[in-house]
């Protein structure tokens, strides 16, 4: 996990702006809000602000309302999908000025992403008895029958928890493509099973419809034994405390290189 030197220069000239999903009733900006609250707290940036794609501010507007001459965005998402690589340059367009800001690899595609993971799981099983052995392991992305990029990240994620080696098996489901969520038991026969959502800036896939879609498979999200299997449901990724600090690492990185990431 990523942990930052304490002497680490801050950047004084430097903004940091979050950028999320979001949703239409503003329930998808809570973890955005989180952790640019907790930047902000650690000051290692001239300003912390979060904008999103489907309710407010918008980069555009977030960008306005910034005072730094050179801003970098992190996006909260799992990959490389239209979301970061064609909706967030377009949005950031519309605030002018291109030579101001850069955009930072997604969130999901940092080396330390599956040390969350692996923290989750072993939370899930705090006080049960039981080992990481003795579980196997669902991540669970969002999918797109339009882009491979979240699918490709999410089995890319699995492969490297797989990897690491110690649990019972690990694998895969979506909310969006086969496998769906609610077919978990005919992706793993395990009778003892842990979900990680591979979801990292809230809202309504999080709270509601993964939720909904384990519960009619029959998974019980708290560990109670149904039909002879066990399931546990994590905490959303992006809900890790450790979010602030690997987002903060991956920005100071890059505000001391000279030339922009992205565009």
């Amino acid at each position: 996990m990523t942990r930052l030197p304490p002497d680490r220069a801050p950047a004084a000239d430097t903004g940091l702006l979050l950028f999320a999903h979001g949703t239409p009733d503003g329930s998808g900006g809570t973890i955005a809000a989180a952790v640019a609250a907790a930047l902000t707290a650690r000051g290692r940036f001239a300003e912390v602000a979060a904008c999103f794609s489907r309710q407010s501010p918008s980069p555009a507007a977030a960008l306005a309302a910034m005072r730094s001459p050179r801003v970098l965005v992190a996006p909260l998402l799992t990959c490389r999908g239209g979301l970061a690589t064609r909706v967030l340059p377009a949005l950031l367009a519309e605030a002018g000025q291109p030579e101001r800001w850069s955009i930072l690899p997604p969130l999901g595609e940092l080396p330390d992403i599956a040390g969350i993971a692996r923290d989750l799981v072993q939370a899930a099983l705090a006080g049960t008895g039981l080992s990481p052995g003795d579980v196997a392991v669902l991540v669970a992305g969002h999918g797109s029958s339009r882009d491979s990029a979240s699918r490709a990240a999410t089995e890319a994620l699995a492969r490297t928890l797989a990897s690491s080696g110690g649990y019972g098996g690990v694998g895969t489901v979506f909310l969006s493509e086969e496998p769906v969520a609610s077919d978990w038991r005919r992706v793993t026969a395990a009778q003892r099973v842990v979900v990680v959502p591979f979801l990292l800036s809230g809202g309504n896939h999080e709270e509601h419809d993964l939720p909904a879609l384990l519960r009619e498979g029959g998974g019980g999200l708290d560990g109670r034994e149904i039909d002879g299997r066990r399931l546990w449901l994590t905490p959303a990724m992006g809900r890790h405390p450790a979010i602030p600090a690997l987002v903060e690492a991956a920005a100071l990185a890059a505000a001391d290189a000279p030339e922009p990431q992205d565009r």
